[in-house]
């Protein structure tokens, strides 16, 4: 072992690197908030390796997308565990770098002479946003296919090359296998190319230019090594982060919508929370729909990359510099804010009724019959199903459903809906719903003649 080492180590520099590394000096002021640089390389690892995990088993096409990914799920040990941290991961992501950018404001950090890195920071940023977006579709339920068919539709408002590039996206004008195939291409082989150039980059100027030095006016103290004082925090917050990723994922398995369908005209698309504040937009702006898609963002970005030559301050202080650090915070701030109320509140638009505004049949055991009405609300099923005269019209109307299904058929139905009809884009509630609902769901649909 020793000889393989001292060959390595007369033909690769390794001992010396590492050694340089190690020893690399730290300002005085690093502490745990500049650990989050670490996480994100941490977090980025774990992409990479979970993703090439689900390259493995995936199968690119519209025909097998959906099938390999559920396959991986039911027939594989441990298959959807790394599913899910490979989609929760990419959450883990945008928050992490949401901090990390916020504490580069906060610090100062972009200033001279280290505004190209910041340039090539947000520049990573977006790459990790373009990873999210092609990443979407690649599964082929109809999340991802709708919310591809809105993405794909807003690039086209773009002036001059917008429909091209929509074009080019798709593969065609429609959605399909080119486009399932480009989108694969992008998330799997030229974005990736992309990103690692960016973060080769990034370390080589962070390397060169050093960790931006305390704020001036401060009292100088000596500089540490990085080793093993930052390292050791380094490692601690990732370690904290793998195990709540780990534990989310766990706890909150990803989910496989139902296998896209482009003739489901009626689905009401969602995109992921960490684009939802730019949906609410769309939403609240009037017209021309240009003003949201393109420009407004485009503004947005440009503002944030040109603010090491916005921001002409001397001082690295925060407090010196409100006017910059406090409307980036707060942008970030209401982003987060309106995503989460349109996730919680917005979440597919649900059919919202009253109880009493739907039937409720003669029976001995009216309390079984109370939970049942309860029971097709509280499970959405008022939403494709229309019970007098409220409800949806994707699925069968249930007004008269003791006339036409049997106690058995309404209670297959309901908990594995597939099995009588393969085509059917119905969710299955097989380990959804408890048996005392169950029951009361469809002893209360049978009544209904």
């Amino acid at each position: 072992m020793k000889k393989l080492i001292r060959f390595l180590n007369e033909r690769l520099p390794l001992g010396s690197s590492l050694r340089s590394f190690l020893d690399q000096p730290q300002p005085p002021n690093v502490g745990w908030k500049h650990t989050l640089g670490s996480a994100l390389l941490f977090l980025i690892t774990i992409q990479v390796l979970t993703g090439g995990v689900l390259i493995a088993f995936f199968a690119p096409t519209p025909d097998h997308a959906w099938e390999s990914l559920k396959y991986l799920a039911d027939h594989n040990t441990m298959g959807n565990l790394v599913r899910g941290i490979h989609v929760w991961g990419s959450s883990f992501l945008i928050i992490v770098v949401t901090l990390h950018i916020l504490r580069i404001v906060f610090t100062g950090s972009y200033k001279r002479p280290r505004e190209l890195n910041w340039t090539i920071g947000l520049t990573s940023f977006l790459v990790i946003l373009g990873f999210s977006f092609t990443g979407y579709l690649l599964p082929w339920d109809q999340k991802g296919y709708w919310a591809t068919q809105v993405g794909t539709e807003m690039v086209s408002t773009a002036p001059i090359l917008g429909p091209f590039m929509a074009t080019f996206l798709r593969g065609g004008a429609e959605l399909g296998a080119y486009t399932l195939s480009r989108f694969y291409a992008l998330h799997v082989f030229f974005l990736p190319i992309f990103l690692f150039c960016l973060i080769t980059l990034h370390l080589y100027l962070l390397r060169k230019h050093g960790i931006a030095a305390e704020s001036v006016g401060t009292k100088k103290r000596p500089h540490f090594p990085f080793y093993p004082k930052q390292m050791l925090k380094d490692s601690i917050t990732a370690l904290l982060i793998f195990v709540l990723l780990l534990t989310i994922s766990i706890l909150i398995p990803a989910g496989l919508e139902l296998p896209a369908d482009p003739s489901d005209t009626n689905y009401d698309p969602r995109p992921e929370w960490y684009f939802l504040a730019h949906y609410e937009l769309l939403r609240a702006l009037p017209a021309p729909p240009v003003l949201g898609t393109i420009i407004l963002p485009t503004l947005i970005i440009l503002t944030l990359f040109a603010l090491p030559f916005i921001d002409r301050s001397k001082s690295r202080s925060w407090r010196k510099r409100k006017r910059i650090v406090l409307p980036v915070t707060a942008f970030f701030l209401i982003m987060y804010v309106v995503s989460g109320y349109s996730k919680l509140y917005h979440s597919g638009e649900p059919i919202k009724v009253s109880e009493n505004l739907l039937p409720l049949p003669k029976s001995d055991y009216p309390d079984q019959m109370n939970r049942g009405r309860t029971t097709f609300i509280q499970y959405e099923c008022i939403n494709c199903h229309k019970l007098g005269d409220e409800g949806g019209q994707q699925g069968p109307d249930l007004s008269q459903a003791g006339w036409k299904f049997s106690v058995r058929h309404l209670r297959q139905q309901i908990l594995n809906p597939a099995e009588s009809n393969p085509d059917s884009k119905m969710p299955a509630y097989e380990g959804k719903i408890s048996e005392a609902d169950l029951e009361a769901l469809v002893q209360y649909l049978a009544l209904m003649l």
